[in-house]
């Protein structure tokens, strides 16, 4: 009788572990942190990560800051000004408070694995303190793993280091565990046999490809994935199976001309078709789609009976433009917070030019009209179609 009770405490502390690691919801002004090494640094350059994860809130006003750095750990190593104080832990912490997070993105392990099992417990009691800080400011923390290298410079070193890579993700999966955070693992993502278009030649950095790889992968990871949209059409007896909604369906009888609207949310990928339409019931003939008055597709019969992919639509352009100014936002923010000059403008020789620190304020305006920019291009867009038979 014992062991049953034990095993349904077991079973209670399982579920409760999984729902708090599932448990993420944004409020409408929530403002998403990223922090880490290089893996997330170079995520600004292509913008995917923010891109899923603000269009899939379409309703709510959200805003990203990206404090990666290339080279840097749990204690803020790579963040070193030419002057002391601050020290780069405490430039760390300062950097977090300033960007006013409510979530805290954190990626870290790649670079303290690359010393061993030698240096898991100071990885493991940096964490600690770093998360500890995070919580004293009220911010949510959700703890990303570690990715694989795929080449070094022998197939023993590249086993020993993807072993480290392994073994502190264990360490930082238990961390998350005991503070009930989210943990997000995508190391597998990267472990299939066609790992090496994610990657640049030197095995370590994730190209353009990989970054579409590692936002999927974390979208999935915290239950946010979405269906691809997909509307069926019976033009003879003038019903639709959509997965989205659609509304004032009209077909004309004799030329088969049909039209429709349908509501939706900016792509869930922002570079590849995210929607079909199939449409059968049509006389024989072609048949062009437009979208907002915009040709779109064009096909026989046969073809619409399929179901035609749309590659050009006015979803993709609305995405188009939301990465566009996601990647510009990222660069002016960038620009303020890691100015080039900034030993002369922040450091010990900012007697020469301190005075562009007031410039770097001044940037906040911009950044913050690029945040609202963002957050108008994702809204739900109401769609018109219109299929027409070609003469």
């Amino acid at each position: 009788m014992k062991r049953i009770y034990f095993l349904l405490f077991q079973l209670i502390l399982l579920h409760s572990s999984v729902f708090s690691q599932q448990n993420f919801s944004p409020e409408n002004g929530d403002r998403l942190v990223l922090l880490g090494n290089a893996l997330i640094e170079n995520e600004q350059q292509f913008g995917f990560l923010e891109y899923k994860l603000s269009s899939f809130y379409p309703e709510k006003h959200l805003t990203f800051r990206n404090l990666g750095w290339s080279g840097d750990t749990v204690f803020g190593e790579a963040r070193s000004y030419y002057t002391n104080p601050p020290g780069p832990y405490d430039l760390l912490i300062s950097q977090i408070k300033a960007a006013e997070p409510n979530w805290v993105i954190i990626g870290y392990g790649n670079v303290e694995a690359q010393k061993g099992a030698a240096s898991l417990d100071l990885f493991k009691n940096g964490m600690n303190q770093l998360l500890d800080s995070v919580e004293a400011i009220g911010a949510h923390a959700i703890l990303l793993s570690t990715i694989p290298q795929i080449s070094a410079g022998t197939k023993d070193l590249l086993a020993l280091r993807n072993k480290a890579y392994s073994d502190y993700n264990q360490a930082i999966h238990a961390i998350a565990q005991r503070r009930r955070l989210a943990f997000v693992d995508v190391f597998d993502a990267f472990t299939t046999t066609t790992a090496t278009e994610f990657y640049e030649n030197n095995g370590i950095h994730l190209n353009e490809k990989g970054y579409a790889q590692l936002s999927e992968a974390i979208m999935n990871q915290l239950g946010l994935s979405r269906e691809t949209p997909t509307i069926e059409i019976d033009a003879a007896t003038e019903s639709v199976e959509s997965n989205v909604p659609v509304n004032k369906l009209s077909i004309a009888d004799k030329t088969r001309n049909i039209s429709f609207q349908s509501i939706q949310n900016a792509p869930s990928y922002p570079h590849r078709a995210n929607e079909t339409i199939k449409v059968k019931g049509l006389k024989k003939g072609t048949y062009a789609l437009s979208m907002d008055g915009k040709l779109v597709a064009v096909g026989n019969r046969k073809a619409w009976e399929a179901g035609i992919p749309l590659a050009q639509s006015p979803g993709l352009q609305q995405a188009e433009q939301m990465l566009k100014l996601i990647r510009e936002k990222d660069k002016v923010y960038f620009q303020q917070y890691r100015p080039q000059n900034r030993t002369y403008i922040l450091g010990f020789r900012s007697y020469e030019q301190g005075r562009h620190k007031e410039g770097l304020a001044a940037l906040d305006a911009l950044i913050l009209w690029l945040d609202d920019q963002i957050n108008q291009t994702k809204k739900t867009k109401i769609l018109h179609y219109q299929l027409e038979r070609l003469p």
